[in-house]
């Protein structure tokens, strides 16, 4: 039987875009709970629809890099590319 990290590992394998977006999905989400921020908070904070960060936190919308920035800034985090050492 497969656990999480077997499935996470076969996401990063096949679909590397999809990987790259759910990990900072996750990421944010754990951030707004950590903060106790509802999403209809963050969504005043940010501008976007409480609607948008519900689908994009549920899995349902793939979230664009403009909104995914203005989440991050809202949250008190930024996004960082670095280099690939694998």
């Amino acid at each position: 039987m497969k656990d999480f990290d077997d499935v996470r590992n076969e996401l990063k394998e096949e679909d590397p875009s999809l990987f790259f977006i759910l990990e900072i999905t996750g990421k944010l989400l754990a951030a707004r709970q950590r903060k106790e921020i509802s999403q209809r908070e963050l969504s005043r904070m940010t501008g976007v629809a409480q609607k948008t960060i519900s689908r994009i936190e549920s899995g349902i919308d793939v979230p664009t890099i403009e909104t995914l920035g203005k989440l991050a800034h809202a949250l008190g985090m930024k996004i960082t590319i670095v280099e690939d050492r694998e």
